[in-house]
């Protein structure tokens, strides 16, 4: 049996997010060496893990590393710790002369065995390029690694005298990284690390072109920067990606009951039906009356900017879904599953989602004081009549449910 090496680098407080990335792999993957550079994971979880991945062909192999030789060094950002320094010790403590080593805030979506397989034309290390920050350097969250070469060249050492001398000037363990193998990297394919931690940071500097750089789905997904799909709130493209490989039991994995392609949704039970409202304010015309009144309903609030506190006690019900500072693709997400929209929000319409709505065929609802469409035939209500609106969203939503029936009578 030939295992493929997979490392990963992680502490404590991160090990959920850890067995997230390592479910994810071996949801697509079997006959894994995995190694954990950790300080203090604790001996109970390796023991656990460990118990699941025999039935794949799999182990894993609890490596302790001291943080304390790391601390004089610069950390660039607050969202990073030390334990990201570890990788440096990948040839000390790994046997086998090729390591995939992968960071925990990544998860994988396919089949990575054809890397293990890879010409890599004598570099010593292969990468994906740091985009969208720059061509010229690799993001070193996905690192294929040629371990007889790098203990051959010593790039432990070289990595530790660099450190001593330049991490005050460059971006953490990433860029003394860059600085050893300067010019002397394989460039792999971005579907192997498609930075989605950029996509807001992206959006506000208004390089829409990011977007178009990669379409479909990649093989690994890193949720870099702050914004991670764990925090309260959709900030990124794949967030329910890395909410269903978090969701899914050992044996879910194990058995492959839940396939990749059916996602999310496989996991958890949604409202049947969607709607929207786009706003600028917190003043939202009866809105939790109608949260309240259509169970049936998912209602998603998109905003330009974060929510204030009115907003954010609404996510106490199910069947609600804040998506602040959101972006195009959330907008297609969102937009293109709409049943019908709410225009019920004060203040000005934002993203000429009124002419938008019309172009998409959907019905819409307004109150007379919230009305963004005087010239535009729809259902307007007296402000104090929601439950008039509510009856006729019922109406509507009952024609939609005898539609689906009569075309499944028909097949």
């Amino acid at each position: 049996m030939i295992q493929k090496t997979i490392v990963l680098a992680a502490n404590q407080a991160y090990v959920s997010y850890l067995e997230t990335t390592i479910k994810s792999i071996c949801s697509h993957m079997k006959q894994i060496k995995f190694y954990i550079l950790n300080e203090d994971i604790p001996t109970d979880w390796f023991q656990l893990v460990d118990n699941h991945l025999e039935k794949i062909d799999s182990e894993i192999v609890n490596v302790r590393c001291s943080s304390a030789m790391f601390q004089d060094y610069k950390l660039p950002t607050a969202h990073l710790n030390y334990a990201t320094y570890f990788r440096y010790l990948i040839p000390n403590h790994v046997v086998e002369d090729r390591a995939l080593y992968l960071d925990s805030d990544m998860i994988v979506t396919q089949d990575l065995s054809d890397l293990f397989e890879l010409d890599m034309q004598g570099y010593p290390v292969a990468a994906v390029e740091d985009l969208p920050t720059t061509s010229d350097k690799f993001n070193a969250g996905l690192l294929l690694i040629d371990n007889k070469k790098w203990r051959e060249e010593d790039v432990v050492k070289q990595l530790f005298d660099l450190t001593a001398q330049h991490h005050h000037e460059v971006y953490g363990d990433q860029g003394i990284l860059n600085l050893a193998f300067q010019d002397n990297w394989y460039r792999l394919p971005l579907t192997y690390n498609l930075q989605v931690g950029s996509d807001s940071q992206q959006f506000t500097l208004g390089d829409m072109a990011w977007y178009d750089l990669f379409k479909g789905k990649p093989a690994v997904i890193h949720y870099t920067t702050g914004l991670k799909p764990w925090h309260q709130h959709h900030f990124n493209r794949f967030r329910e990606e890395w909410w269903f490989y978090y969701g899914l039991s050992w044996e879910d994995v194990l058995l492959r009951k839940y396939p990749a392609k059916e996602g999310w949704s496989a996991l958890v039970s949604k409202p049947p039906y969607q709607t929207a409202i786009y706003t600028n304010t917190v003043n939202l015309h009866e809105a939790e009356n109608l949260i309240k009144a259509l169970p049936q309903v998912n209602f998603n609030i998109l905003a330009h900017c974060y929510f204030a506190p009115e907003i954010l006690m609404l996510e106490k019900y199910k069947n609600v879904t804040l998506f602040p500072c959101f972006d195009p693709l959330t907008h297609e997400k969102v937009f293109n599953q709409l049943d019908f929209y709410l225009d019920i929000n004060y203040e000005g319409e934002i993203y000429n989602i009124i002419q938008k709505v019309v172009d998409k065929g959907i019905p819409f609802y307004s109150f007379q004081a919230t009305n963004h469409a005087q010239e535009i035939s729809h259902y307007v209500f007296e402000n104090q009549d929601v439950q008039g609106m509510i009856q006729h969203i019922k109406n509507y939503l009952d024609t939609l449910d005898n539609k689906e029936k009569e075309c499944k009578q028909s097949h």
